[in-house]
């Protein structure tokens, strides 16, 4: 389970916030505390992905909250958005697309046969996972149609509540694979 601090922040955090960063500070927690305190791993809050325009004004589709390195490399990356956005299709479909423009980004650099990701909504989240001998990227994308409007990322999909004791085990299980993978670069 997490450590009662982490779950009294996200207590504190309003539920009807509409700033993804008031759970920038939980999140930053859980990463460097919990998940990866070892001098071995770096994270990056705030990472502009490689070949991202840089110039300003940052177009904030070209950066991940949060990316995890090691030796300069990436090997994890958590995107968070506001719980309020579940209720909207078109903002699930967002986060998915850029959930998989992460993995376009990363796929040349990240040193690892897989790459997890996790994309976050409050304190429910979708575990990732791109397989890079294959080029698949789980969840399955599933192509919008254009003649109906179906739902194609549903509310559903965020079925990982972190800050329960099967989210948290579900969400470290990724984590031990990340760790293995780094252990063995």
């Amino acid at each position: 389970m997490l450590p009662q601090f982490i779950l009294d922040q996200f207590a504190r955090i309003p539920h009807d916030t509409l700033f993804d960063n008031d759970y920038y500070g939980v999140f930053n927690n859980i990463l460097t505390k919990v998940c990866f305190p070892d001098d071995v791993f770096t994270v990056h809050p705030c990472y502009p992905l490689p070949h991202a325009v840089e110039e300003p004004p940052i177009d904030l589709d070209s950066v991940a909250p949060y990316v995890v390195k090691v030796n300069n490399q990436p090997i994890f990356f958590l995107d968070i958005e506001t719980p309020s956005n579940l209720d909207y299709i078109s903002e699930r479909v967002d986060a998915d697309l850029h959930m998989r423009s992460m993995y376009r980004y990363l796929y040349d650099v990240t040193p690892t046969p897989r790459l997890h990701g996790v994309s976050v909504m409050g304190q429910r989240l979708v575990l990732y996972c791109l397989d890079k001998a294959t080029a698949r990227v789980n969840p399955k994308f599933v192509v919008p149609s254009s003649t109906y409007s179906i739902d194609t990322v549903p509310a559903e999909r965020w079925d990982t509540d972190i800050t329960t004791e099967e989210g948290y085990q579900r969400f470290m299980a990724v984590i031990d694979d990340v760790i293995q993978m780094a252990a063995a670069l």
